[in-house]
């Protein structure tokens, strides 16, 4: 869950507030910008039409290893790179983080007794998104001290260096999906 609250608190301040500044600095502001998020959410809708399919095993390392997707976009944005790419990293972070919902999301229900689930899954939920509004409230004077493609920068090496932790820890590595019971033929 700390993981994931870092990510939003990035992802929110990038959203809402750096990535704007970039867009404004050096794109044509809002209409970049507008076609930036529209890619990110074009990328999150065909990252949930992948998750119909693909079932990986090992939930939580397809979940984490989707997570530094969003890193490829924060770096085209702190270069900054051409709208095209930018826009292209977004949809890749857009699939890729709904990658990590669905596998995350699938992990709780198959681990967590239903007559918890809708409390633990209330808290995670609280956990996963209470860093978002400092996220987005220290991200202008922080990129007002560091530069905004600093801030971008650091935000893309904190999610890399948090999956690679994440992915440190054995249980996340070796939980594997429960396949369901098969009924048994008719004699």
């Amino acid at each position: 869950m700390l993981e994931f609250a870092c990510v939003v608190a990035v992802s929110t301040a990038t959203t809402s507030v750096l990535g704007p500044l970039v867009a404004d600095a050096h794109y044509d502001g809002a209409r970049s910008w507008g076609a930036i998020l529209a890619a990110y959410a074009i990328g999150a809708v065909l990252g949930g039409m992948v998750m119909l399919r693909f079932r990986p095993r090992r939930m939580l390392v397809a979940a984490s290893l989707a997570v530094p997707a969003f890193s490829v976009f924060l770096f085209t944005l702190a270069v900054p790179l051409a709208v095209p790419w930018v826009a292209a990293a977004s949809l890749l972070a857009g699939g890729c983080l709904e990658v990590f919902s669905v596998n995350w999301a699938t992990t709780m229900m198959q681990e967590i007794p239903p007559g918890m689930l809708s409390r633990l899954a209330a808290y995670d939920l609280l956990g996963s998104f209470a860093l978002a509004p400092v996220g987005t409230a220290v991200a202008g004077p922080v990129a007002d001290a560091f530069g905004t493609s600093a801030v971008l920068a650091v935000g893309g090496i904190l999610i890399v260096l948090l999956t690679v932790a994440v992915l440190s820890v054995p249980e996340v590595r070796h939980l594997r999906r429960q396949l369901p019971a098969q009924p048994a033929e008719a004699a």
